[in-house]
């Protein structure tokens, strides 16, 4: 009886009685097959897009390594084809080659190697139905890897749906495939809390345009950099219970509306209107100790009313910081009136009640004033005081009207020529009264207004002077 092989390494058994003498010679041969099948490394050069893997029965052959390294110049992806199509084969497989692999034996499934990759392949001898698997792909889908680093020295892509792990540790960073190319979470699958350290920022934005951080080392404060819009009708809330809130009431007021609770601006601090802060309101506490107004304050035209509830003759409105004491009833008196601003203001610098000074005008008349009717004031008779302090006489070199206009006439007293001269409002004239005489006395006659005088050019004269004082 001949010798038979072995179905899947090729492994001659010696039939019956054969090979007397020669079985040495076989034995180690098949030694040699069953040391490639269990521990070969081979190296399979590749060329074209085909090639055969076969092993042969009874000799050393290529398709008998255990592990396949692919070399070689293959033109483009390189189909490989495990022969025979009945023979059962485990390969591990790296392919150096440059180009994909495919591993094919029947009709049935084949695998990809691709280049610079490596699997656990093998094919199932099912003839000309027969197929290739590949094992590396069910460890991967189906088993863990523990304590295993990937990428380790050189970054690595881990290409897949899900990552399980109870902590995940990114050394630099995590990252989509694109800009905006993966979210984080679902609508369904949300993440819990999140911690971030001390300065530093979640960016929004493809320029980074808004930033939020906890500023530890700045304001130790939630800080954002760049604005922030909140939509109409959606509210900023304050307190752990909501107590107070504030919102773009769009559908409502169509204003900022603060709802909830008192709003407190601390002390000696502004509320600005204006690009300019053209006006502002503050608790003046440090001054004052009132509320202070700043700028123009307009009410606008309609039905608005301003209400003093405390004005009495003590409290209430003051202008200019004087309090007016005039109660609504006696400035109503005013109502009606069609005065213009400008006629209003001839009032200004009244500093007491217009009617008793009315009164005390009208008391002039009877002092050298009478009425003749109620639109003419003529001067009485009498309009000069008949008394005996009005009039005084001297001898002086000079006389001022100090308190009334005076009257006042004179003469030298020596013989000779004399030069009188009048002062009025800071400027002299001569009063030239000489006879042409010089052996009389030159005489004089005039009229001074208060703070005029009259003085004699060298000695003395004596005079005559008559006060105008009203009657």
């Amino acid at each position: 009886m001949g010798s038979t092989y072995t179905s899947n390494g090729g492994i001659e058994k010696i039939g019956l009685g054969e090979q007397a003498g020669s079985w040495g010679t076989t034995t180690n041969n098949n030694f040699d097959i069953l040391d490639r099948l269990i521990n070969g490394v081979g190296s399979i050069s590749l060329s074209g897009t085909t090639t055969t893997l076969t092993t042969s029965d009874g000799s050393l052959s290529e398709g008998m390594y255990k592990v396949l390294v692919l070399g070689g110049s293959p033109s483009g992806t390189n189909t490989i084809t495990i022969a025979p199509n009945d023979a059962d084969k485990l390969y591990f497989v790296k392919n150096a080659s440059g180009e994909s692999a495919i591993f094919s034996q029947g009709s049935g499934a084949n695998v990809t190697v691709a280049n610079g990759k490596g699997a656990i392949i093998y094919a199932d001898g099912a003839g000309s139905g027969a197929a290739v698997v590949d094992l590396t792909a069910l460890f991967i889908n189906s088993q863990a890897i523990d304590n295993v680093v990937i990428g380790g020295s050189t970054p690595a892509a881990i290409t897949g749906t899900t990552i399980t792990g109870a902590t995940i540790t990114a050394s630099t960073a995590l990252v989509p495939d694109a800009s905006g190319g993966a979210d984080i979470g679902t609508t369904s699958l949300e993440w819990g809390d999140v911690y971030i350290a001390d300065d530093k920022k979640i960016y929004f934005g493809s320029g980074q345009d808004v930033s939020m951080e906890y500023d530890e080392d700045g304001t130790d404060t939630l800080l954002i950099s760049g604005d922030v819009t909140i939509a109409d009708d959606k509210k900023l809330y304050f307190g752990t219970g909501k107590d107070i809130s504030l919102e773009y009431d769009e559908d409502g007021t169509d204003t900022l509306l603060v709802s909830g609770a008192d709003l407190t601006i601390a002390d000696d601090k502004k509320l600005n209107f204006g690009t300019d802060k053209d006006v502002s309101i503050e608790y003046d506490e440090d001054g004052n100790n009132t509320m202070l107004v700043t700028g123009d304050v307009v009410f606008a035209d309609g039905s608005t009313d301003v209400d003093i509830a405390s004005h009495d003759t003590s409290n209430g409105l003051k202008l200019g910081g004087t309090l007016v004491t005039a109660t609504a009833a006696e400035l109503n008196i005013m109502d009606g009136v069609t005065a213009t601003a400008a006629e209003l203001n001839y009032s200004d610098g009244v500093s007491s009640n217009i009617q008793t000074q009315l009164d005390a005008k009208h008391g002039a008349v009877g002092n050298g004033l009478q009425e003749d009717d109620a639109t003419t004031v003529s001067l009485k008779n009498s309009f000069i005081s008949n008394t005996s302090s009005a009039i005084s006489s001297s001898t002086a070199s000079s006389y001022t009207a100090s308190t009334y206009p005076t009257f006042i006439s004179g003469k030298n007293t020596s013989t000779g020529t004399a030069t009188f001269t009048v002062t009025v409002g800071g400027s002299g004239s001569t009063l030239d009264m000489n006879d042409g005489d010089g052996g009389t006395y030159d005489t004089f006659a005039t009229f001074l207004p208060v703070g005029a005088s009259i003085a004699i050019s060298s000695g003395t004269f004596s005079y005559v002077a008559i006060q105008m004082r009203p009657g």
